[in-house]
């Protein structure tokens, strides 16, 4: 009896085994294999698979007196510290209005609402790219007509091509299409929120601008983590959009290090050194990933309450 209690025991195991079978072996394909693929081959100067010479750290060391690269490391610094607070204040803002409309004037106007601001979102990159260049355009763009109507300005100035200036046409191109989903991540937040605790607020007599800073940027904090995290790994994944709009220029003053490493591996052939690149790159958002979790947690706002 107690043999075929622990027969049946281990056949439950192995089928659990099996279950969980399909993600390990997936993961393992498209994660740790291209990790360890990058890393082995940041050792080689190579262009193509058979032409391979080891050449050990070199490439990692060139990356210390690499101006462009740490022009990319800034440029992503600039992108993070700009777009994701700008599209959580912009999504927070949204997602709270559209929600005291669907209080107010029921859920057919609160979704016509949503699906008109995440739009954007599920737009092509490369056509939000394209909108955007032509609104930065001289002379046919809306922001160079207004510019030279309500400021003088020539009609001529180009933004994405000064070095100082480039990088704004990327990064609010990145607000406008990610704006959305900040405002779907937290209007989910706040339809978890009790409105017992709303209630309470009002019958101690706390009007709409104290019921948002007391009571839901508080209660919302798990979403902001949450953002926080998506937005720094999307901004280091950037790569279309600065590609087609300013193809990392003028001079690499919009450099990112998804458009470097493309620079590198597939238009100078230097596919070692782009290999070395990434690693760097990778490094990077696991240091400010695990600096992120260590110290402000994962954020998920799915979990219920700990115990």
């Amino acid at each position: 009896m107690m043999n075929t209690k622990r027969r049946k025991a281990k056949r439950i195991n192995y089928v659990g085994y099996l279950f969980i079978f399909p993600s390990m072996f997936f993961f393992c394909l498209y994660i740790l294999y291209p990790v360890f693929f990058v890393v082995k081959n940041g050792l080689y100067e190579w262009s193509t698979l058979s032409n391979m010479k080891l050449v050990g750290l070199a490439n990692f060391s060139k990356l210390l007196s690499d101006h462009v690269f740490w022009q990319a490391i800034k440029n992503s610094f600039i992108w993070i510290l700009t777009t994701v607070p700008v599209q959580a204040i912009l999504g927070f803002l949204l997602g709270f209005a559209i929600e005291e409309r669907i209080r107010t004037s029921g859920k057919l106007r609160g979704t016509f609402y949503r699906t008109l601001y995440f739009i954007p979102v599920v737009t092509s990159v490369t056509v939000v790219a394209i909108i955007f260049s032509k609104i930065f355009q001289p002379y046919q763009g809306i922001i160079g007509y207004y510019l030279s109507k309500w400021f003088g300005m020539a009609p001529t100035i180009n933004i994405l091509g000064h070095e100082k200036t480039a990088l704004v046409g990327p990064i609010l191109a990145n607000i406008w299409e990610w704006t959305g989903w900040s405002m779907i991540m937290y209007i989910g937040g706040l339809s978890q929120i009790p409105i017992e605790i709303v209630e309470s607020a009002k019958i101690d007599g706390a009007g709409t601008m104290r019921q948002m800073i007391h009571v839901y940027l508080p209660m919302l904090t798990p979403v902001h983590k949450s953002l926080l995290m998506l937005g720094v790994i999307g901004s280091l994944q950037t790569y279309a959009l600065v590609n087609v709009m300013t193809n990392g220029g003028p001079n690499h003053a919009t450099e990112m290090p998804g458009t470097y490493i493309f620079l590198k591996g597939f238009k100078e052939a230097q596919m070692g050194y782009a290999c070395a690149v990434s690693v760097a790159v990778l490094l990077f958002a696991l240091m400010i990933t695990f600096i992120q979790v260590k110290f402000l947690g994962s954020g998920d706002f799915m979990n219920k309450e700990r115990n």
